[in-house]
Formats: structure tokens, sequence, C-alpha cells
């Protein structure tokens, strides 16, 4: 490609190299000049521009980026609209994303302007979620480079697997330091984990945690011929000799596995009789939250084989975290679920002027205090309120309530780094409300709207309130996205992640304006006073 500066009057048929700001609207980089752009630029006295031209044996960005988009084989990927040199395969169902990664490692070294960027192998994918990205840098690249990327790809497979639908039994063993309880949320949470899946739970049952009654029990199972047999202990397995491997190997079994580099989930094992697969579940699976079996039911579920070499594979990555892709629902529905309040308080009011915003008078009440007596009024089991600037006058503001305050000792740093700071503090909630401190008009009635909606709703993991047709705050997360809200940074908030999972979110409809209220600028408080 040839870069040159020319007189705007020659410019047509060129592409642009910087973009131009016009009266009429900008003209971005890289736009291919027509005769009206060209007329544009003369009208308004530009005499000359810098422009890049294709050089034989170029291809342009777009073109490059398409086509290489339609070469790898594969299933369940749609491809997105070309712009820019880049363009999207995103999932067009739910499933497992599958890629042979050494592959893509090789086109990446190809030619430093053609990137291929996925998301990691044997992802679990919404429908819908980016999972690949095609990128051309630079305006144009070879021809010669285009063709040995689309020689590496067509021996490559990018596949987004469905499951199919499976059928599966459940054994639990007893002990009596077992709950029967217990037993009954296992169930419970196991139906939620498989039922995404495609797995139906078709049979449940339980039996003393003793070798002879387990094999009765696998023996009934075996005749309804499920496709996979799951079996929670009492007791986590220990040894390839334990109570649950030995009924297994009574009735005809096959241990394939015991123990895999995966944490939660290690004391997980995987068996066969037949066709039937057998696998002992770790204690961890009473829980809903992400670990060792997700990973091996996603493959199951889909019908890609397990290999050893996978499994070990698992090693790398294999400190899990919670995944909001994973396709579990984030809490055991009958149960109300732990749902703890964050109040975002250590912010420096800079646009308010000389004044602490959270501190200014409110019929009385400071506005951090009003929104936090709120609060504290509502069904949030726990409340903890996120200082910064100014911090021990906020303190003291909150004195006497049911808040517990934490300073963010890098609040300057912006709004995310106090959302780590509160979601760090309440990990043991199954979800969290994240307010605005400057928003002193949401009422207790706001936040218990949330919260029940978090209850009757499983299947999503964000609540937004919505008034008049836009969304606002407070916002509640499920526990789904703890994880991701602990890695955000800057002054962003979480906004972006509500953009990025819209599959996840629930608008809560809420007859109150008081959701888009904020207050930040010496007019906007003297409103209040």
């Amino acid at each position: 490609m040839i870069f040159a500066k020319i007189k705007s009057e020659n410019s047509e048929g060129y592409f642009l190299a910087h973009s131009l700001l016009l009266p009429a609207g900008r003209v971005r980089k890289g736009a291919l000049i027509t005769a009206d752009i060209m007329q544009r630029i003369s009208d308004n006295g530009i005499a000359g521009v810098l422009v890049a031209q294709l050089e034989d044996g170029d291809v342009h960005e777009d073109t490059a980026a398409h086509v290489l988009a339609t070469h790898p084989e594969g299933v369940g990927l749609t491809i997105s609209i070309t712009k820019t040199g880049r363009v999207n395969l995103l999932a067009s169902h739910d499933g497992l994303l599958s890629f042979d990664a050494s592959s893509i490692f090789a086109i990446n070294m190809i030619d430093e302007g053609i990137i291929l960027a996925t998301l990691s192998e044997n992802s679990w994918v919404a429908q819908g979620r980016m999972v690949a990205t095609i990128k051309i840098i630079p305006y144009a690249v070879t021809q010669e480079n285009v063709n040995r990327v689309i020689d590496v790809l067509a021996d490559q497979t990018v596949s987004v697997r469905a499951p199919t639908v499976h059928t599966a039994e459940l054994i639990q063993t007893r002990l009596s330091t077992v709950k029967e309880s217990t037993l009954d949320k296992t169930c419970r949470v196991t139906r939620n984990r498989l039922t995404p899946r495609q797995v139906i739970l078709s049979h449940e049952s339980r039996c003393n945690h003793h070798s002879k009654e387990l094999q009765g029990q696998l023996e009934e199972s075996l005749a309804r011929n499920p496709d996979w047999i799951l079996i929670v202990g009492a007791s986590a397995i220990s040894d390839r000799a334990d109570i649950i491997p030995h009924a297994i190997a009574a009735v005809g079994g096959v241990i394939d596995r015991f123990g895999i580099p995966v944490d939660p989930g290690n004391l997980l094992l995987l068996a066969h009789v037949g066709n039937t697969q057998i696998i002992g579940l770790p204690g961890c699976a009473r829980s809903q939250r992400h670990n060792g079996l997700d990973l091996i039911l996603d493959r199951l579920a889909c019908n890609v084989p397990i290999s050893l070499s996978w499994l070990c594979g698992l090693s790398v990555g294999g400190l899990l975290t919670e995944i909001a892709d994973r396709p579990s629902p984030r809490v055991d529905t009958t149960d109300d679920g732990i749902v703890g309040a964050i109040i975002l308080a250590a912010g420096s009011s800079r646009r308010a002027g000389p004044v602490n915003k959270l501190l200014v008078s409110i019929d009385g009440t400071s506005m951090v205090r009003l929104i936090a007596q709120n609060i504290c009024a509502s069904n949030a089991s726990h409340v903890i309120a996120v200082t910064g600037h100014e911090h021990e006058q906020v303190e003291i503001a909150l004195a006497d309530t049911d808040v517990k305050t934490c300073y963010n000792p890098a609040h300057n740093s912006g709004m995310a780094s106090s959302v780590v700071t509160g979601v760090s503090r309440l990990s043991d909630c199954d979800a969290v409300v994240v307010c605005l401190g400057d928003m002193p008009h949401i009422t207790t009635a706001i936040i218990n709207q949330l919260i029940e909606a978090f209850k009757h709703h499983p299947e999503k993991s964000i609540f937004v309130p919505v008034a008049s047709q836009q969304r606002g705050n407070p916002v509640l997360f499920t526990r789904l996205f703890f994880d991701t809200l602990l890695t955000l940074t800057g002054d962003t908030g979480a906004k972006n992640i509500i953009q990025q999972y819209p599959q996840e979110v629930h608008e809560v409809t809420i007859d109150d304006s008081s959701i888009l209220l904020d207050y930040d600028t010496p007019e906007d408080l003297a409103t209040l006073t």
C-alpha cells in the first residue's frame, strides 16, 4: 500500500488515510473517497489530503477480513457484518466452543497485520456471544498472506457444539451426619445444573453409604438404561478402593479416572458400564458454584470425548473462578439466597464544587445517610458502604446505622476500585445490589423489587431497574458475575458488563423515576435543599 498527499480534486478512488471532520459530518479514515466525498472536501477549502492506494497484490481490509471469516469449517457460527477491517464470529446457539489452538497460533505468525483472536478453547458460550474476531490492522494486506492464512484455515474447524438430549439418574448415599434437607437441596442443584445442558434428570434414589446398598441401587438404575448415572456420596471419594468405586466395579464398571487437576472439583471420578457414563461427584457439586464437574458435563452434553490428554490439560487454568457464560442457574431457586448491598460512597464530588455532595443535608439528613437508611430497611441481608474521599466525615454520617463501612485507598483511580472493594467484602452473598451514594431518593421498595425479581427469575443474573423505558440504578448482580466485577478497572463501573451480557439481563419495571436521578452539580444539589 502506498501513502501520498495529493490534491483534493484528484482524490476520488483513493482511501482516506486520516479522518476528516467536515461540517456535514466525519469522514472516517480508510473510507473510499467517492465523487461526493471529494466534492465535500474541496468545498471546505481543503487543498490536499493524505491518501492510501492499493498496490498490485493488495487486498482491502474489509475484503480480506470477510474472506477469512468464511473459510473455517464448522457449525454453530454466524458471521457479523465486516467494518473497518473487522469481522466477528458469533455463536448461533448455546454450546461448547471447539477448535485447534495450534492453528490459531500458526495464523497469527503469518502476518502481523492479520489477527485472529478467540475465547479460550472449550469455553461454554451463550447464543449471540462473540467467540472469535478477525481484524486486519492496516488498510490492506497482501493476497499472498491471505492465501497462506486460508491454507491454515482449510484444516481448521471452529464450531460451537450444541448439547443433545440425554437422560441421567442421581444416586445419593446417606450417613447419620447428612441431613435429608441437604440431600433434597443436592437434588435440586443437580437438576438445575443439568437442565440448561438438555439433560433430563429422570430418577433420583438414596441409600446408606455402604458398598452393597449402593451396588443394588446401581443395578436398578442400569436396568433403566440412562445415559448417565451421577453418584453423590455422603463422604467424598478418597481412593479407588473407596465405597463408590468399589460398588461401580461390583456391577461390572470400569474406573476411567479418579481425580482431575481442577479446583474446586478435584475429587471427581469417571467410570462407565457399557455405554452408560458414571460420574462420582465431588463434594462441591452440592453447590451451584462453577467447579470441575461443569467442565465434564459441558463435553458430555455435547458428545465431545473426554480424553486423558484433555483432562491433564485442565491443569492450566484449573484454578477456577466464576464464569459468566456457564450454563447453570446461579442459585437454588427454592432458597431465598443471601443478598448484600454496596453503597458507593468514595467519590470526590468534583462536579459539585467545593462541597462533598454525599454530606449535603436533605431535610436535616445527609444524602448518604438517607440512602443508607432506605437500604438498611430493605430485604438486603448485609449493607456495606465503600468510602474514600473525606471518609472520616462520611463514616460519621453513617454512624448508628446498620451499615458497615470499608475504606477504599484507591478511590481516586475511579469507581471500579470501589465496586471491587465492595464485592470482595460480600463474596459469601448470592447476589449484591450496587447502589450509588448520590441517589438519595432510592426507596426501600425499589431495593426490594430488585431482590424479588432475583428470587423469581433464576434464569437471569443481572437485574436492572427501568422507568419510562430508560435503564437506571441500582443494579443487582448475582454471584455468577462476582469474579467479573472483581476485574473492573477505571471509572466505567459495571456498565460494560451489562452491555456485554444482554442475555443475562432482566429488566425490572419501576414506577418511580428516582432510579434515573443522581445529583452531580451545584445546580442539581440546589434542588434538594
